[in-house]
């Protein structure tokens, strides 16, 4: 009994130190860039990304996630939608999931968002830049910076969250781009127009989501 107790201290032994040695290995920090460029003015897109009603429309996140989505003002600073303090809350099977919370705006320049979601520990931020090209086109620049914290740091690296993650940016950009040009186009490929003429399938309010 001791043999067999004293080996499995040594397996545990052998992995705890395999897992510490990967994990200061691999990255703590991951940062990246992706790029569009936009038929359209910069306070339109900029309107796009900071108003979280609108952003729900061409995001990927919750149609690719399966999940819906609600717009929480009650930590906004001027109590409505696209002012910093507004979240949207992502819920999967009526629980909240996590969320992204406006933390910074440069009028028709940039929109910076910190977001808290389930997975392993990570702190990651998000800004979309807008460089005017002329009046009707804009390129449109999002950074995205995740600090993850050792152990976990590993698990976002070996089970390839990391890389979903930035395909998911770039659909992020595309729908964007298809929203915010004529015809505007919402993430299921339903001409909603800038009215947004038709009900979003993935939002629920946040009393209901309650």
């Amino acid at each position: 009994m001791l043999a067999v107790l004293t080996t499995i201290a040594a397996i545990i032994g052998c992995l705890t130190l395999t897992v510490i040695l990967l994990s200061a290995l691999s990255p703590t920090r991951l940062e990246y860039e992706e790029a569009v460029t936009i038929n359209a003015p910069a306070w339109q897109i900029y309107d796009d990304i900071r108003l979280q009603q609108r952003l729900m429309r061409w995001s990927a996140w919750p149609k690719e996630t399966k999940s819906k989505c609600a717009v929480d003002i009650s930590h906004a600073i001027e109590g409505e939608d696209g002012t910093v303090g507004t979240r949207t809350v992502f819920f999967s099977k009526g629980k909240a999931m996590g969320f992204q919370e406006l933390q910074s705006l440069q009028p028709n320049y940039s929109v910076s968002f910190t977001l808290e979601g389930a997975g392993p520990p990570h702190f990651p931020t998000m800004v979309f830049t807008l460089e005017e090209i002329d009046e009707d086109n804009t390129k449109v620049i999002l950074s995205f910076i995740n600090r993850m914290p050792p152990p976990f740091n590993l698990i976002w690296n070996v089970a390839g969250i990391s890389k979903w993650t930035r395909k998911m940016h770039v659909k992020d950009l595309a729908g964007l781009k298809a929203f915010s040009e004529p015809p505007h186009v919402d993430a299921d490929g339903n001409v909603v127009g800038r009215e947004m003429s038709i009900p979003n399938p993935y939002e629920i309010s946040m009393p209901e989501a309650a």
